[in-house]
């Protein structure tokens, strides 16, 4: 791998996690905020309340995870192919099955309030705060549904920015709401939930608002509807709806194990672990999440050596900060459960749990990665299997069985035990696929049959000197996989042409000292694709074949290309210039 190319994946990685770590962040914000407000304003029972309510917000997460992983993923793969024009349908047909689901979910959580209460074993003691916070909950599971949804789109029109904004105004409009309820309207828990509910519709109505006005984002078509695209966006979100299903399930009897085992004390300490841990789990869900993203473009161009690259810089970044993130809990220490009104043995015990929960994020950022390849190529029920291991049954064997011989302890390193579990399965896995011992990332990720049919050729280059030579081996590339002399030699030349302009016009316009234009040859049932991509300015040639049409001297190496190609196709895939040329 070239330092080159490393430096463009990395530049593209950097530009989209931290607007994936804003986007868990605002997810978990309601849940913090909710912790501290009722650690330190509200009564005891409310707080255990708060833990004990984890698994319903846990599972409105999973049923919006199911629509926005599956599209993003969709969508990505659509714009690895240039197929740029379905990204609009599966934007309006994800929020269409986001308020059919929201719709049914409000009415049975509000209805059945009473029922969740006592499946989520609340006591006597919180039965009613329970009840009460699940009812104010529910009013808002509109929002909570669609907000993800909207960041994944904001993303991909290469709006990070707004993704921050909207955190911000989030955390600004829930903080007043919650201080009027504790001041002014006192309706106890339910104004909490009440007070999360209305923050986030007066985000996503704003971000609605954005998205219907700005004519360069993602279009809402209110026709739009296709059976096969709702199935398609279903079966690829499933893994991760399933996960936080599943982590749903955990929640539930890892509060009933952790109540019997050490009594509410540790119910309470799961309650701040839950509060805080949309915070400390931002980075990793953030890393895994932009993994996915740019590794389902990747899958969609069936470029294996951008795939390979971005798993290895994924995971290395994605550890660094897991480090950071330990080492400043550690720094912190008793100040975290005191933040959220602990007191007492509460301070000792939550502080435990955190700083064990908090070893298993550096496997756990592995373990996201491998699920992403495994998800974005389509081995969704592998990736299913694994994750009822990491959330169900390891779990389940900690409670019923460690706990009985090392006490709490046992529950608390639940979650590192299982990460570990999980990454043996995937090691085992690919020393099956590959019939041998594994011994480098590209055994262990094992890409399968799609990408071994697929011929292709990549190369980074950042000087003019360069463009010649590349459209050579483009050629002589061509010739040795079985495509006539003459498609050969066009084929190159099309590479010439366009990498050289990108060069003399995108590299003088930009004055970045680190241009470079990825390029990527493929051949596949007899046809050949090639793909550019570059981070200079934006540059669409279909603009600029429309200026000129009347001069037959302008552009001439843009309207040679047009004429030679059979399907040519620009897009900006987060701020990068993509050109897709199909001969």
């Amino acid at each position: 791998m070239n330092k080159i190319f490393n430096n463009n994946i990395l530049e593209l990685y950097w530009k989209i996690l931290p607007a994936q770590i804003f986007v868990v962040i605002a997810s978990n914000l309601s849940s913090f905020l909710n912790g501290v407000i009722i650690g330190n304003f509200l009564n005891p029972e409310a707080l255990t309340a708060l833990g004990l309510v984890t698994p319903m917000v846990t599972l409105i997460s999973a049923i919006s995870s199911i629509v926005s992983g599956g599209a993003g993923i969709m969508c990505g793969n659509y714009m690895g192919r240039g197929e740029t024009k379905n990204v609009d349908k599966v934007y309006s047909i994800s929020l269409k099955i986001l308020t059919v689901m929201s719709i049914i979910l409000t009415v049975v959580c509000i209805s059945c309030s009473g029922l969740l209460a006592n499946a989520f074993h609340a006591t006597e003691a919180t039965y009613v705060d329970t009840k009460n916070y699940i009812i104010g909950l529910s009013i808002g599971i509109l929002p909570m549904l669609i907000m993800p949804c909207l960041m994944t789109f904001l993303q991909m029109c290469n709006k990070s920015g707004l993704s921050l904004l909207s955190t911000i105004i989030l955390t600004v409009l829930n903080t007043i709401f919650n201080l009027l309820n504790v001041h002014i309207f006192h309706q106890g828990i339910f104004g909490i939930g009440l007070a999360t509910s209305l923050s986030k519709y007066c985000v996503v109505i704003l971000m609605l608002l954005y998205f219907t006005f700005n004519k360069k984002m993602v279009r809402f078509d209110i026709k739009a509807f296709d059976l096969k695209m709702v199935k398609d966006i279903l079966i690829l979100g499933s893994p991760a709806s399933l996960a936080g299903i599943l982590y749903s399930i955990r929640n539930v009897f890892i509060n009933s194990y952790a109540l019997k085992t050490a009594g509410t004390v540790a119910v309470d300490a799961l309650a701040i672990l839950t509060s805080c841990g949309g915070f400390l789990d931002s980075i990793n869900i953030g890393v895994g999440a932009t993994f996915t993203m740019l590794a389902s473009v990747f899958v969609g161009e069936k470029d294996s050596r951008s795939l390979k690259d971005l798993m290895k810089i994924s995971v290395w970044m994605g550890i660094a900060l897991c480090m950071v993130r330990i080492t400043i809990c550690y720094l912190l220490n008793e100040r975290i459960p005191i933040f959220f009104g602990g007191e007492g043995e509460l301070i000792s015990v939550a502080t435990e749990l955190i700083i064990l929960y908090n070893w298993s994020s550096p496997f756990n950022i592995v373990t996201l990665a491998l699920i992403g390849v495994y998800q974005t190529v389509g081995r969704i029920r592998f990736c299913n299997a694994v994750y009822l291991s990491n959330c169900i049954l390891v779990p389940l064997f900690c409670c019923t069985v460690l706990a009985n011989i090392f006490g709490i302890r046992a529950i608390w390193l639940l979650y590192t035990i299982a990460e570990i579990v999980t990454l043996a399965i995937f090691y085992i896995n690919a020393c099956i696929q590959n019939k041998k011992i594994v011994t480098t990332v590209d055994e262990l990720i094992y890409l399968g049959n799609d990408f071994d049919a697929t011929k292709r050729y990549n190369i980074s280059i950042n000087k003019i000197e360069e463009v010649v030579n590349v459209s050579r081996e483009i050629e002589s590339f061509c010739k040795d996989n079985g495509i006539d002399s003459k498609r050969a030699m066009l084929s190159g030349l099309c590479a010439e042409e366009m990498a050289g302009n990108i060069v003399e016009h995108g590299f003088k316009k930009d004055k970045k000292k680190n241009n470079m234009i990825d390029v990527l040859a493929c051949v596949e049932n007899d046809e050949v694709y090639l793909r550019l991509r570059d981070n200079c300015v934006p540059f669409d040639p279909h603009t600029k074949l429309k200026m000129y049409t009347d001069d037959p001297l302008k552009n001439v190496g843009i309207k040679m290309v047009s004429k030679i190609a059979k399907q040519m196709n620009y897009q900006t895939t987060f701020g990068m210039n993509v050109l897709t040329i199909k001969l």
